[in-house]
């Protein structure tokens, strides 16, 4: 093959779990060109990775779609796998005429020929994997990638030096999801960063790229006025990755930048609710590197059916939380 196009078109996490399959595809096509077709918010996450020749952005309005169209329409791939889409990525579908497309998804608009059909409950992946060994590519493990340029770098470590925060001294608090059902109350993370700053020698920082997030550092700053805590807000996106992955510990939601901190091999500890860990938590990644706190054990509960329990995540306490941080803390072979 010489040109190939990889499409994920939806959140974060679903673009960073392509990162393998990307890496795989360029090992089995060494000489090949590999685009990746990806939300605008997230270009910068794959822009500086080698294994990718031209990243195009994707923009859900239906209107601003012939653009890139148009470039797509002159690339004339050889393959085009969706690695996640929408719904409504068909509406591009007429600008990718010149390769056959497959994809993992059951979509009715996808030939059924070219449909990978995965009938059990894997990780997201897993599921990129087992379409690419359908096609004959080769897995080459399942660790994320997210590389960085130096002026990142240099960005990070000069935001660091000016908080008073040297790398691996302090606690990553991910505040922030993208809808309220994966947002963890924030006087529960108040009351992890107290313990933090009392029991530890770490310092706190918070992150979280929305207002709403920004409006819950600012509550737990006032809250606990000390020079031992800051703030990760109004920096771009791979600033704030290079923070992450500079951390000692992040502890997080189930949530986009949870995924960072599995992509840049920072300890995390995860809090899941209504969603399986199994298909969208730490995949190939060492227990030294990762705690995950469910509601429930998945052998006492059906995840995903949100009406089936109460799957809120009040009913994961600061003490679950906090017993974990701990264990991550003491364990040296995690930093």
């Amino acid at each position: 093959m010489k040109k190939i196009l990889i499409v994920s078109v939806t959140g974060m996490g679903d673009s960073l779990w392509g990162t393998p399959g990307i890496r795989a595809l360029k090992k089995f096509f060494p000489k090949a060109e590999i685009d990746l077709l990806v939300n605008r918010p997230w270009k910068s996450l794959f822009e500086h990775n080698p294994h990718l020749n031209e990243i195009f952005e994707y923009h859900p309005q239906w209107y601003r779609q012939p653009f890139v169209g148009m470039r797509l329409l002159g690339r004339h791939y050889d393959a085009i796998y969706i690695f996640h889409s929408n719904l409504n990525f068909r509406r591009m579908l007429p600008w990718l005429r010149s390769a056959p497309i497959w994809s993992h998804q059951d979509r009715d608009w996808i030939p059924e020929t070219h449909r990978v059909k995965i009938d059990v409950n894997v990780h997201g992946i897993e599921r990129r994997m087992i379409m690419l060994r359908k096609i004959g590519v080769k897995p080459d493990g399942g660790q994320m990638e997210i590389f960085f340029d130096q002026v990142t770098l240099d960005q990070s470590k000069q935001i660091l030096h000016v908080h008073g925060f040297s790398p691996k001294k302090y606690i990553y608090l991910n505040l922030g999801a993208s809808v309220e059902k994966r947002r963890w109350m924030v006087e529960r993370f108040g009351e992890i960063a107290s313990r933090i700053i009392k029991k530890t020698p770490w310092n706190v920082m918070l992150g979280g790229g929305g207002p709403d997030d920004h409006k819950r550092s600012l509550t737990i700053l006032s809250q606990l006025n000390s020079p031992r805590i800051s703030a990760d807000c109004g920096h771009s996106l791979m600033v704030s990755a290079s923070i992450i992955s500079q951390a000692r510990l992040m502890v997080t939601t189930d949530t986009g930048p949870m995924h960072i901190g599995f992509a840049v091999r920072t300890p995390v500890v995860g809090i899941f609710g209504a969603f399986s860990p199994t298909s969208t938590g730490p995949y190939e990644i060492p227990d030294r590197l990762c705690r995950v706190i469910t509601i429930e054990t998945e052998g006492e509960v059906s995840f995903g059916e949100e009406n089936h329990r109460d799957f809120h995540l009040r009913n994961i306490t600061v003490d679950r939380v906090w017993e974990q941080v701990e264990k991550m803390l003491a364990d040296k072979s995690s930093t």
